[in-house]
Protein backbone atom coordinates (compact mmCIF):
# COMPACT_ATOMS: atom_id res chain seq x y z
CA UNK A 1 0.00 0.00 0.00
CA UNK A 2 1.64 3.36 -1.13
CA UNK A 3 2.20 5.77 2.24
CA UNK A 4 0.73 9.56 2.34
CA UNK A 5 3.20 12.01 2.99
CA UNK A 6 2.86 15.75 3.94
CA UNK A 7 4.90 18.38 1.46
CA UNK A 8 7.59 17.33 4.17
CA UNK A 9 8.82 14.13 5.26
CA UNK A 10 6.34 13.13 7.70
CA UNK A 11 4.41 10.05 7.00
CA UNK A 12 0.66 10.49 7.65
CA UNK A 13 0.17 6.55 8.44
CA UNK A 14 2.79 6.65 11.00
CA UNK A 15 1.69 9.51 13.18
CA UNK A 16 1.07 8.92 16.57
CA UNK A 17 -0.20 10.87 19.75
CA UNK A 18 3.05 12.78 21.33
CA UNK A 19 5.28 13.08 18.00
CA UNK A 20 6.67 16.35 17.56
CA UNK A 21 6.42 17.90 14.51
CA UNK A 22 7.34 21.12 12.87
CA UNK A 23 5.44 22.89 10.26
CA UNK A 24 7.64 25.99 8.19
CA UNK A 25 5.85 28.55 5.57
CA UNK A 26 7.32 31.98 4.74
CA UNK A 27 10.04 32.41 6.74
CA UNK A 28 8.26 31.38 9.83
CA UNK A 29 7.70 28.05 12.15
CA UNK A 30 5.64 25.80 14.61
CA UNK A 31 6.78 23.17 16.53
CA UNK A 32 3.79 21.51 16.95
CA UNK A 33 2.63 18.13 19.11
CA UNK A 34 0.29 15.74 17.41
CA UNK A 35 -2.76 15.24 19.82
CA UNK A 36 -4.87 13.09 18.00
CA UNK A 37 -4.29 10.15 15.42
CA UNK A 38 -4.77 10.78 11.65
CA UNK A 39 -8.65 9.85 11.05
CA UNK A 40 -8.96 8.82 7.10
CA UNK A 41 -12.25 9.76 5.37
CA UNK A 42 -14.22 7.53 2.36
CA UNK A 43 -12.72 10.44 -0.13
CA UNK A 44 -9.06 9.55 0.90
CA UNK A 45 -8.77 12.66 2.99
CA UNK A 46 -6.67 12.46 6.46
CA UNK A 47 -7.51 15.07 9.11
CA UNK A 48 -5.59 14.91 12.78
CA UNK A 49 -4.95 17.24 15.56
CA UNK A 50 -2.19 19.09 16.44
CA UNK A 51 -1.31 21.42 19.74
CA UNK A 52 1.23 24.12 19.23
CA UNK A 53 3.60 23.70 21.76
CA UNK A 54 4.45 27.98 22.37
CA UNK A 55 1.16 28.74 22.40
CA UNK A 56 -1.26 26.11 23.21
CA UNK A 57 -3.18 26.78 20.17
CA UNK A 58 -5.06 23.51 18.44
CA UNK A 59 -3.98 22.86 14.85
CA UNK A 60 -6.23 20.90 12.44
CA UNK A 61 -4.16 19.39 9.89
CA UNK A 62 -5.00 17.74 6.66
CA UNK A 63 -3.92 15.88 3.46
CA UNK A 64 -5.81 13.98 0.72
CA UNK A 65 -4.22 10.86 -1.05
CA UNK A 66 -2.91 11.73 -4.31
CA UNK A 67 -2.75 15.63 -3.24
CA UNK A 68 -0.11 15.90 -0.42
CA UNK A 69 1.95 18.36 -2.12
CA UNK A 70 -1.29 21.31 -1.08
CA UNK A 71 -1.04 19.44 2.37
CA UNK A 72 0.90 21.21 5.15
CA UNK A 73 4.99 21.50 5.04
CA UNK A 74 5.69 19.37 8.07
CA UNK A 75 8.67 17.56 8.96
CA UNK A 76 9.91 15.37 12.09
CA UNK A 77 12.80 17.73 12.84
CA UNK A 78 13.66 21.73 12.42
CA UNK A 79 14.70 21.23 8.63
CA UNK A 80 15.02 25.18 8.09
CA UNK A 81 15.97 28.32 10.21
CA UNK A 82 13.52 30.53 10.52
CA UNK A 83 13.05 33.71 11.57
CA UNK A 84 10.13 33.47 13.42
CA UNK A 85 8.84 30.97 15.36
CA UNK A 86 4.79 31.23 15.95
Amino acid sequence: MKKTLTKGNVVVEDIEIGDIHYEFEYNCGIKCEVITKPIRDDNGYWSWQSKNTRTGEIINYGVTDGLSHYGPNLYDYEAYLVKTWL
